[in-house]
């Protein structure tokens, strides 16, 4: 992200984790809800980002679970329909981590934890997120190879500066962080 995001991006965070390795360098270049609540908060605070500053460019970082808690099909409409173009980042665990993670927490020794199974915390199979967006205008794309992010967000946020939304759906190994 640091080798592609200029010094007057916007990063909004909803991944729920510290991005401290990303190089904050400008007042207002960051937005986060924290760890305390807000799922789903992240398309709304992205388009919010983009209202107040048109000139700069507007960066999501959500999970899957959250972006759909996002409504998105409404946050990408407005997004087209008041010319406010971000690049929505999507991190593809396929499951909601934090619900999982927050069962364990809370009940060690529950049925669920002993079963090893968390029932409503998976996201498989995943949807096509990708398409959700190019439902509303804009451009998707699904990245599965580590290797090939740069050059996505690299497009990415060209096609954001020539207006046009972004969504790409980053497939990453099932489950999280301890």
């Amino acid at each position: 992200m640091n080798e592609v995001k200029s010094d007057n991006t916007i990063l909004v965070n909803e991944l729920g984790t510290n991005i401290d390795h990303l190089n904050h360098t400008s007042p207002g270049c960051y937005v986060s809800v924290g760890q305390a609540g807000g799922l789903g908060s992240g398309l709304g605070s992205a388009l919010g980002a983009k209202l107040a500053s048109r000139n700069r460019d507007v960066i999501l970082m959500v999970g899957d679970g959250s972006y759909i808690f996002g409504n998105p099909t409404a946050a990408h409409f407005v997004g087209r329909s008041e010319n406010l173009a971000t690049l929505t980042l999507i991190m593809n665990n396929n499951m909601w981590f934090a619900v999982q993670r927050s069962t364990r927490t809370m009940y060690p020794d529950g049925l669920a934890v002993k079963a090893n199974r968390m029932p409503l915390t998976e996201l498989a199979p995943s949807p096509d997120f990708e398409k959700t967006i190019e439902a509303c205008g804009g451009y998707g794309e699904r990245v599965e190879d580590p290797g090939k992010l740069k050059n996505a967000l690299q497009r990415g946020i060209e096609k954001v500066r020539d207006g046009q939304s972004v969504l790409l759906n980053v497939i990453t190994q099932p489950g999280g962080r301890d």
